[in-house]
């Protein structure tokens, strides 16, 4: 397991990246709300939280165009209603979690990761491209399973796109990570351009592949298609920002930085 703590990627002293900030502070609040609501935590698994995820998750029927839903939660099937707008769920999903678990581990990949393609992008387009990161996220899950009643959360769709993005723009930056085997573990330095590929490949690509052709329950309750597919879209976005600011490029004419760390 590779746990990234902090990248060496400098930006500008006295530079902050505010919309990160922004967007880690609005995903605890509503983090806390989800924890007013439902009494929990550590995950939130009680009537409350089914709920609040059927109202402002993204459920695949729903944003299909299903009315309703025919939903067995243990005590009998009951029918639950689709939101009135239900492709708004495509965005509100974005900033709910399934415990506090899921909400560190997005927060901390955000923290690391982010302020970096902030600044590459500008505040106000960083802002649109994340929460279109996790739009496309959210819609390649459900074009993985249409009829899925099963409603999607959380802000991985939308860091995955931070990632692909950090991987074209800035592959030789070096990751602080902690890497563990069972009992032992040790501090290392590496470059995004391997860990960043490590992380899609055995911790979304080979699960998703594997779960898939039966060795196991697809997804295991994990939306590895949002992941796969805001990387994807994030590598796009990296790409077209790397052909079109070939000589222009935030650090190196604004700030004297490499274009390229």
């Amino acid at each position: 397991m590779l746990l990234p703590l902090r990248d060496e990627n400098p930006h500008p002293a006295g530079w902050k990246p505010k919309v990160t900030y922004a967007l880690i502070a609005v995903n605890v609040i509503v983090f806390f709300i989800e924890v007013a609501a439902t009494g929990q935590i550590l995950d939130f698994t009680n009537m409350q939280a089914f709920a609040l995820f059927y109202d402002w998750g993204a459920v695949p029927q729903c944003v299909m165009g299903a009315d309703a839903l025919r939903i067995d939660f243990g005590m009998g099937p009951v029918i639950v209603e689709c939101p009135t707008n239900p492709l708004m769920t495509l965005l509100s999903s974005t900033f709910l979690h399934g415990g506090i678990l899921h909400l560190g581990g997005n927060m901390l990949f955000l923290w690391i990761f982010g302020d970096n393609i902030e600044l590459k992008f500008g505040r106000l387009k960083y802002l649109g491209i994340y929460l279109g990161w996790g739009v496309l996220a959210g819609l390649a899950h459900i074009a993985g399973d249409p009829s899925s009643p099963i409603p999607a959360v959380g802000a991985s769709g939308a860091v995955s796109g931070v990632l692909g993005a950090y991987l074209v723009l800035f592959p030789r930056a070096r990751i602080l990570t902690v890497m563990m085997f069972f009992i032992f573990w040790r501090m290392i330095h590496i470059q995004a351009k391997w860990f960043l590929p490590f992380w899609l490949v055995f911790q979304n690509l080979l699960p998703f592949f594997i779960g898939s052709v039966g060795f196991g329950v697809a997804g295991g309750g994990i939306a590895y298609l949002a992941h796969i597919g805001g990387f994807a879209v994030g590598l796009a976005v990296g790409y077209l920002y790397k052909i079109t600011h070939r000589s222009d490029y935030l650090y190196g004419s604004r700030y004297g930085y490499r274009p390229d760390y």
